[in-house]
């Protein structure tokens, strides 16, 4: 949603305090309102209180996993449509299980941490394009991201 200021509003949901706070100043400098939440029960009432222009879901969270939450956004009207980046701290995006590598791939796109900044607010840039084509060809022109299938982007 864009807010009065033309500020585009991201969430981002992971359960690494240091994480989210590093990500929140990162966002914020390239130009974002962020919110946090530690877990994925926190991120589902905040994707319920507000409307988000993306979604960053760690994958492994308490209470609710990233890919549940994932699930559960893109069952809405408000949220079908929102571009949502996985990350993970773990080395499981390419090891995930038939069926949750299946939910991971339907994402716009997905980082491995650690990251680099840049590839990371490139990527974010990128989907906040409204156009799908634009969006695609922006990712696709990331080093070391491609899209369809979205696979991890490693640094």
């Amino acid at each position: 949603m864009l807010l009065r200021n033309g500020k585009k509003r991201v969430l981002v949901a992971d359960d690494d305090k240091d994480f989210l706070g590093v990500t929140r100043a990162i966002l914020e400098f390239a130009g974002f309102k962020v919110d946090t939440a530690e877990n994925g029960a926190e991120a589902l009432k905040e994707i319920k209180r507000r409307k988000y222009d993306l979604l960053i879901l760690d994958i492994i969270m308490p209470k609710i996993d990233g890919i549940k939450l994932y699930k559960m956004a893109k069952k809405s009207k408000r949220y079908k449509d929102i571009p949502v980046l996985f990350i993970s701290g773990y080395p499981i995006l390419a090891n995930l299980q038939k069926g949750k590598r299946e939910i991971v791939d339907k994402a716009e796109a997905s980082i491995q941490k650690p990251f680099k900044t840049k590839l990371f607010v490139d990527m974010v840039h990128a989907l906040m394009e409204k156009d799908r084509a634009v969006r695609s060809s922006r990712l696709a022109g990331l080093k070391h991201s491609r899209i369809t299938p979205v696979p991890t982007a490693r640094t």
